[in-house]
């Protein structure tokens, strides 16, 4: 199993993306279609949008388009809005991944939302893939298919972080500048990686570094931090403390190398040393 998050800003080509890989046979988790289902008539969202946001609805069917006008409009709003629907999109998350699992030990899981990084969970996936596209083009996208004015689409723009600001957590960088057809060879090289990738952690092998550098280290600093492990960085290696539990290693898909473990990603590969520290 390979949990994976695909993050960008709106418009920036996640469900381009994240359909790619559900024809590659990955199962894609899609934050924005669960936050759809819950709002929908008859949805879980509905009656605590109702009771919050007086007026937004009317014989069970929530005014999207009124309730989008209002919270991208204040940060305030939107927050008491995020607080309705995100605790229940993570857990019908939960639960696909529990299924997808189930079924497949081996599944690449991907979690396809566009807010990962603002709600604190950029280091929950084993690996992350940032999508980026400028301002520009995401504004004329959303004009041209959702039918937004400029005005709106900037201000859906400014709810999220800038592309820069998600660059350090990133695993992978999708670049979508292009055409379809360019976009689409990134993400089929970028398969190929996670396919390598899980196949190395599930046989235990460690490749040969294509790159190694010391945002790499970071990164997987990061991913230990989450689980609570104190670690360093040196060079470009990650050091952690020799009682390190074996599981913790695993989580964060490192490897045994020798007297160390390695995170056997050919494009990105870390080495982790074990230290005393008592």
């Amino acid at each position: 199993m390979l949990y994976v998050g695909l993050t960008g800003g709106i418009a920036s080509g996640k469900s381009l993306v994240s359909a790619r890989m559900a024809e590659a046979g990955m199962k894609v988790m899609d934050a924005d279609e669960i936050s759809r289902d819950l709002t929908a008539e008859g949805g879980a969202a509905v009656p605590a949008i109702g009771n919050t946001f007086q007026g937004m609805v009317q014989n069970g069917i929530l005014d999207r388009q009124k309730l989008a006008n209002m919270v991208f409009s204040d940060p305030e709003r939107l927050g008491e809005l995020n607080a309705i629907i995100h605790p229940m999109v993570r857990d019908r998350m939960a639960e696909m991944f529990r299924e997808y699992v189930s079924a497949d030990p081996r599944a690449i899981v991907i979690e396809d939302s566009p807010l990962l990084i603002e709600t604190g969970r950029a280091y929950v996936p084993q690996f992350l893939i940032v999508i980026t596209s400028p301002d520009n083009l995401r504004i004329e996208r959303l004009v041209r298919d959702r039918g937004m004015t400029e005005q709106h689409a900037q201000a859906r723009i400014n709810t999220q972080l800038e592309d820069e600001e998600r660059l350090p957590f990133a695993d992978a960088v999708i670049e979508n500048t292009g055409t379809v057809e360019e976009l689409e060879a990134q993400v089929d090289k970028i398969i190929a990686r996670l396919r390598e990738f899980e196949e190395n952690v599930v046989t235990e092998t460690v490749p040969e570094a294509k790159g190694r550098h010391v945002m790499n280290g970071e990164r997987l600093l990061g991913k230990l931090a989450h689980t609570g492990t104190e670690a360093r960085v040196d060079g470009m290696d990650v050091v952690v403390p020799a009682e390190t539990e074996e599981m913790i290693l695993r989580h964060v898909c490192c490897v045994p190398d020798g007297d160390g473990w390695v995170r056997p990603d050919a494009e990105a590969l870390v080495q982790v040393r074990l230290e005393e520290t008592r």
